[in-house]
């Protein structure tokens, strides 16, 4: 049981990050309140896939035994022939054998879309909607935050878990905010393939797999395919795709992908793809360009401190990165459960002890965060060759020739 000295946290954000900590609090018995600005559960777009890896032995001490495994949310299942698999392609070297990491039984990694972890996360979770903070105040011994519908909350603690955008970010700042967009961009759409479409894609990589095009591009680019989830029929799945390519003129609002109709934004990747072999281009071809999909805006953020205090942050809201490494889940969970076992330490009472415990927190949080953002950032900026010592990473281990397998 808490001590009478434990907090009552206010929790901003509803996402990866902000839900692993209400559980992680659930779990200890601190009281926690989370909020969310999205109007409600539906209007949710939590994004693509994430890979959990390293920290999923602390995710399961960390988490209450009244949720399902989390082998559950494996994106494959129900085929169960296929482990999870990120590979690379050079199109340059057709002959080259498959480049890549591959999970085995062992279940080190948990691929799965965000949609469904946000979902299993939310098991046991109130979450409250339509939750936007227009305002935050600090007093000695509470934090205080309004919402725009007219409502208020208090608390001991507040997190600021709510992405790049972060108002909880903005009001610890001063409104001297440096997230920035990076010099990259991205068109991306989706489609659902069946039968032996689906299987051919996954062959290629059962989780995802990306196409070096920079040989006939002139400059680096990058196709990236990747499995959204196998539907329960086990015979049809969604599939994303993305074309990504450095280009400083995307960290400008008028950049034309922003306004662009999505039959300008595929007839632009049309253009630049038309010479892939055609295996890889499944996906593309089975999409319909006439399908809204929202522009995906990129933010990369990074901080050398914040200043410790009842107000704290974790994920986007202190080192957004770009999803070209697939890491910021990783690092939203990471920060989410360090931070429940800080606040499990702190008396609600004592300012200085409360300093004392977030400190430390805060320090290894925008340490890693700042690596995390610079590497993800730098992913598709140059060629790289297989072997180097800086060629792409997956799941927190370097991509390395694979065996072959047996599909049958």
């Amino acid at each position: 049981m808490p001590s009478s000295s434990a907090p009552h946290v206010l929790i901003a954000g509803a996402g990866l990050g902000g839900l692993t900590l209400a559980q992680a609090l659930r779990k200890q018995g601190i009281s926690f309140e989370i909020f969310e600005r999205d109007r409600s559960e539906r209007e949710r777009r939590p994004g693509w896939v994430i890979g959990l890896h390293h920290m999923l032995d602390d995710l399961k001490e960390s988490i209450p035994d009244d949720l399902p495994p989390i082998s559950s949310l494996n994106n494959l299942f129900p085929l169960t022939k296929y482990q999870p698999e990120a590979v690379y392609y050079d199109i340059a070297k057709p002959n080259q054998p498959k480049i890549g990491v591959r999970g085995d039984e062992s279940e080190w990694v948990v691929r799965a879309a965000r949609h469904r972890i946000v979902k299993w996360l939310e098991t046991h979770i109130k979450v409250q909607y339509n939750k936007q903070i227009v305002n935050i105040e600090e007093t000695e011994n509470k934090v205080k935050i309004y919402f725009q519908d007219g409502t208020s909350a208090e608390g001991d603690i507040l997190v600021g878990a709510e992405g790049a955008r972060s108002a909880t970010r903005k009001h610890i700042l001063k409104d001297k905010d440096p997230v920035r967009p990076p010099p990259m961009a991205v068109i991306h759409g989706f489609a659902t393939l069946h039968g032996e479409e689906l299987d051919e894609q996954l062959r290629l990589g059962h989780s995802l797999y990306m196409v070096d095009m920079s040989s006939t591009n002139g400059s680096p680019m990058m196709f990236l395919v990747t499995l959204v989830e196998v539907y329960p029929d086990g015979e049809s799945g969604r599939i994303g795709w993305a074309l990504i390519w450095p280009d400083e003129r995307a960290t400008k609002e008028d950049f034309w992908v922003y306004n662009a109709t999505g039959q300008e934004q595929y007839d632009f990747v049309v253009e630049k793809t038309k010479n892939l072999p055609a295996k890889y281009l499944t996906t593309l071809k089975r999409s319909d360009p006439e399908t809204t999909v929202p522009v995906l805006r990129l933010y990369t953020l990074v901080m050398d401190s914040l200043p410790t205090g009842r107000i704290t942050l974790l994920g986007d809201a202190a080192h957004a990165m770009t999803p070209f490494r697939g890491e910021g889940g990783f690092h939203a969970l990471s920060d989410a459960l360090n931070l429940a076992r800080a606040i499990g330490k702190i008396d609600k009472d004592d300012i200085e002890n409360i300093k004392e415990v977030f400190d430390p927190y805060q320090v290894q949080m925008l340490e890693r965060g700042r690596e995390a953002a610079k590497l993800s950032e730098e992913a598709f900026s140059r060629k790289r060759e297989v072997g180097g010592t800086e060629f792409y990473m997956a799941w927190g281990r370097p991509m390395r020739p694979l065996p072959d397998e047996d599909y049958a």
